[in-house]
């Protein structure tokens, strides 16, 4: 049963972005975005909560709890901030194939600083997922095939650079994801770090004086569609993470990130059918199996 919710986990999560990129690319609207969002799903997880074990709360929280809590909801803060901006800039399915060098940091950190040696199975899953990185990256120039504009190039290196603040971050949260599981209950840990994070992005709001374009987007008719696409975000959210930690409850966190690391070809098709976009196609379809296997053979073998 794990490895469905895991799939649902990474289809949800490609879904997310794509909603993210298609219908809530509003300027100057992220932080009222990640805060409406967010909240709302940690609302959801709190009603479904209740529903289970008709009680809001856990008592006697431990200190390990708390502590992984701390860094789960600041890095996910941290993960979609850039996640949005990076979302603004670049092409979809260029974009998410990166997601999978969060798997570099399962192996390369203990090779520098524990002088851990990885095996033959781990540095091939490293060279697919460079490999994948260099040649997505790989210009030539070839006569008669549709190319990037160079607008379109800078801004897919751009977008690059903020996506890899996110999968710094998204290496660390699931290792902290399973313990505040461990120390409470999917639902339950679901809730309070989703309400933490809106709660971020909501002292981003106030800290950047943005509390007129959040009112305007809960008070004028003509944000009404906006704010329902929000709370869209906000259900997918759900079932991102939802499935995610819940499959985290059952077994460990390698072999569900490694059913997760197929996100990159639900994003890819999503971005060849939803937004249309066939510039690099074969290059971007190699690309992305590279890495994507690269991703999961050091997952699982790292």
């Amino acid at each position: 049963m794990w490895i469905l919710y895991s799939l649902i986990g990474a289809f949800s999560q490609a879904l997310g972005a794509a909603f993210k990129k298609k219908a809530l690319q509003t300027p100057g609207m992220n932080n009222v975005i990640g805060f409406i969002s967010f909240a709302f799903a940690g609302i959801i997880f709190w009603l479904l909560y209740f529903s289970n074990t008709e009680t809001f709360w856990i008592e006697n929280l431990s200190h390990r709890f708390w502590g992984a809590m701390f860094w789960y909801a600041g890095l996910n803060i941290i993960a979609a901030w850039f996640l949005y901006r990076a979302l603004d800039l670049a092409e979809f399915n260029h974009l998410m194939p990166f997601m999978t060098l969060t798997s570099l940091t399962l192996i390369i950190p203990p090779i520098f600083i524990l002088g851990e040696v990885p095996s033959l199975v781990s540095i091939l899953g490293i060279i697919l997922i460079v490999s994948g990185v260099l040649y997505i990256n790989y210009n030539p120039s070839k006569v008669g095939q549709p190319t990037q504009s160079d607008d379109q190039r800078k801004a897919n290196r751009k977008g690059v650079l903020y996506f890899l603040v996110t999968a710094i971050c998204y290496t660390i949260t699931p290792t902290a994801a399973k313990i505040t599981v461990q120390e409470s209950s999917a639902m339950f840990a679901s809730a309070i770090v989703h309400l933490l994070v809106g709660l971020g992005f909501l002292g981003m709001i106030i800290a950047l004086r943005e509390l007129p374009r959040l009112s305007a987007v809960l008070r004028r008719p003509t944000y009404r569609k906006l704010f329902l696409a929000i709370l869209v975000t906000g259900i997918i959210i759900v079932f991102e993470n939802g499935s995610i930690n819940t499959a985290l409850s059952t077994t460990s966190v390698a072999y569900v990130f490694a059913i997760k690391r197929l996100m990159p070809f639900f994003a890819f098709l999503i971005g060849l059918f939803y937004f249309k976009e066939k510039t690099d196609l074969k290059k971007k379809i190699l690309a992305t199996a590279l890495m994507v296997a690269g991703a999961v053979i050091v997952t699982l073998f790292g």
